[in-house]
């Protein structure tokens, strides 16, 4: 039975929401978002038809409510809701919330998601089907005696694995018996923490693996079928980084078998709408089955690129009660794309999740480029939420063209505030294993190495002559007196301009004398010439600059004493300004023990009293779904405690200190 959607409301926020919106404005279809405290001023808000607030700003205050987003729904008069992915995605009462309420649900019927909920349960369907499973075991005898009896039979290593979990939780890699007990303890209670059920099952680990899934789509009618792979192997804490279609690794012939596995994965569960099937694949092509995930991938755009579907759109006609409308044979690759996940975070710090106001966000204009986000300039990134600012995906006519696109469209891309993994991305774009196909998913682990943002000293020297000569115009055009005569006059001529600049902390001076269009600027003994031409200037932020004979364009973006100097041929430093007088209040305490992040304390560890060593933990506290542990720097003895548990904190915050 066909129905018609009329209006839809997202169950979701940031990038999916926007890439929702983006269809069904394409297809006429009126749109509703809800949204938290935490993004009253969030790009998809805006770009909604409708907004709901739903209040706080804790996803377990908002986007996790049912009856929140039910009511938003009945409100607006919304008569579809698509849940997007994460949040109620592949909760199944959400699903059979929306059918009792007439409202209806653009996903998979919610038997499919229940049943695939359970990756034990998942396992038995697909066998039953002769769709190829990892040796292990499912059974519902949970003992730990039984468990460390079927462990030994496989045969290590064996991957013990929370049931009803994902994301790494409730996980462990065991590769000798000595180690069953400890880690059949640490992911039982990881799992019935993380996901209220301890249940776990037992899989035959593979030291080198790639991890391939298949787009598949059903609808009312009975018909399934796939869009092609997308490799996934590139992860960090199994946590997808990089995703591409094709997979550089498997062959035509492994291709259609596994097409033909995840269609029949798909026919088992009568499955209508999107979803994915993963599988691993040895080295010798074999593959096995590990779930289905009921629900839009993040990775989509890549299927879209290289099939020229728009998964949105198809979601939305096949809710609608709508037939897919073309055949298997019909679907064909085309071309190369490859996906990564531009983040908020701090890869030289343990990828520790960075959060405030993004200053500037201009995406690249090269050609093969996509951009999903919802950002913009003046966005913030909030303590609450996944911190991810775009998925960048690069296409091109084959795998080398999409790489090269993507690696200049990064390049490129402007995003000044704080930092982010781009130069991470880049790296990973251009190491010769990765350009040549050779990885699997401990690539990142072991394969891999990132030394961080080590720019040659000329880079640096260049693009500190940049920050100088912007600065120094900045000050002419900002004049309101003396007009005529130029910025840092000086009745001797001899006397040149100075300035204090520091660099992750290192302090240099600096000094330049003006001559006409050009600087002549010296620092760490050494000289240099800037030239601008005046005709070049293309805006406040961006200045073309003649150094030392070679000409770039830079973009600089200001937030207190703090620049952000960006070339695309040269990258991107921060540079401070050091204040010639500086606040006396701003004193470190000695001792003292400061919050790294904005964030929630979840538990303080220590009393004042308490003697620690080096090493040891003193409180938790989580910021941006992960959660990390403030460990002693030395040997000592707890003075005071500022801090509680459930205690909101900003960076900078001084949570306890030691005894001198």
């Amino acid at each position: 039975m066909k129905s018609k959607i009329t209006k839809l409301l997202v169950a979701n926020r940031g990038e999916i929401a926007v890439r929702i919106f983006k269809t069904c404005q394409e297809m006429g279809i009126a749109t509703v978002a809800v949204f938290s405290d935490a993004d009253e001023n969030a790009l998809f808000v805006k770009l909604a038809d409708e907004a709901v607030r739903i209040g706080g700003k804790q996803p377990a205050e908002s986007y996790l409510i049912m009856d929140k987003i039910i009511d938003a729904a009945k409100r607006t008069d919304a008569n579809a809701i698509h849940p997007g992915y994460g949040f109620l995605s592949e909760r199944t009462e959400f699903a059979k919330r929306c059918n009792d309420e007439g409202i209806i649900w653009v996903g998979p019927h919610p038997q499919a998601i229940e049943v695939m909920g359970s990756k034990i349960g998942a396992k038995k369907i697909m066998q039953s089907h002769n769709v190829p499973t990892i040796p292990g075991y499912q059974g519902d005898d949970q003992s730990e005696a039984t468990i460390k009896a079927k462990a030994i039979e496989i045969g290590f290593p064996v991957l013990l694995k929370a049931s009803a979990g994902g994301g790494g939780k409730g996980m462990r890699i065991v590769r000798q018996g000595s180690e069953l007990d400890k880690a059949i303890n640490e992911a039982k209670s990881e799992a019935l923490s993380g996901f209220g059920d301890d249940t776990l099952l037992i899989e035959k680990y593979f030291d080198t693996s790639r991890h391939v899934e298949f787009q598949i789509f059903g609808d009312k009618h009975g018909n399934a079928l796939h869009l092609f792979e997308r490799e996934c192997s590139i992860q960090r804490r199994y946590q997808k980084v990089v995703e591409e279609s094709p997979s550089p690794f498997i062959t035509e012939e492994t291709r259609k078998k596994m097409g033909e596995a995840a269609v029949a994965a798909c026919k088992a569960i009568q499955y209508d709408n999107a979803g994915t099937v993963e599988f691993i694949v040895a080295p010798d092509q074999s593959f096995y089955f590990l779930e289905v995930n009921t629900r839009l991938q993040v990775e989509h755009p890549v299927t879209e690129e290289v099939t020229g579907l728009d998964l949105v759109r198809l979601q939305i006609e096949v809710a609608a009660g709508n037939q897919i409308p073309f055949k298997q044979e019909d679907i064909q690759q085309c071309g190369h794309s490859i996906e990564v996940r531009f983040y908020a975070e701090d890869p030289a710090n343990n990828f520790m999740p960075v959060n405030g106001k993004i200053l500037d966000w201009i995406p690249s204009k090269s050609d093969g480029l996509r951009y999903d986000t919802g950002i913009e300039s003046g966005s913030e990134i909030s303590t609450y939420y996944d911190p991810m600012i775009a998925k960048v995906i690069g296409s091109g006519k084959n795998r080398n063209e999409a790489i090269n696109r993507l690696k200049k469209g990064l390049q490129e891309t402007v995003c000044t505030g704080f930092t982010t993994n781009k130069n991470f991305l880049i790296a990973i774009l251009e190491n010769e294993d990765f350009q040549q196909g050779k990885f699997d998913t401990h690539f990142l682990d072991k394969v891999f190495k990132y030394e961080g943002e080590k720019y040659p000293q000329e880079t640096l020297d260049t693009l500190t002559c940049a920050l100088i000569h912007y600065r120094f115009l900045q000050r002419q055009q900002e004049r309101t007196v003396a007009q005529g005569v130029p910025a840092g006059w000086r009745n001797n001529a001899y006397q040149p301009q100075k300035e204090t600049y520091s660099f992750h902390g290192f302090e240099f001076p600096i000094s330049y004398v003006s001559k006409g269009n050009a600087l002549e600027i010296s620092f760490a003994e050494k000289n240099f010439a800037s030239i601008c031409h005046p005709e070049l200037v293309s805006g406040y932020n961006n200045v073309t600059l003649e150094i030392n004979g070679i000409r770039r364009n830079f973009f600089i973006s200001q937030t207190g004493h703090q620049y952000f100097i960006q070339s695309a041929q040269l990258g991107q430093i921060v540079l401070n300004i050091v204040d010639r007088f500086p606040n006396p209040n701003e004193e470190v305490v000695k001792g003292g023990y400061i919050a790294p992040m904005p964030g929630e304390i979840t538990t303080v560890l220590v009393k004042p009293g308490d003697t620690v060593k080096s090493g040891d933990a003193l409180l938790k506290m989580i910021s941006m779904k992960m959660e990390s542990t403030i460990e002693a720097h030395t040997d000592g003895e707890v003075e005071e405690i500022y801090v509680a548990d459930k205690q909101f904190v900003e960076a900078g915050t001084l949570l306890l200190k030691m005894k001198e």
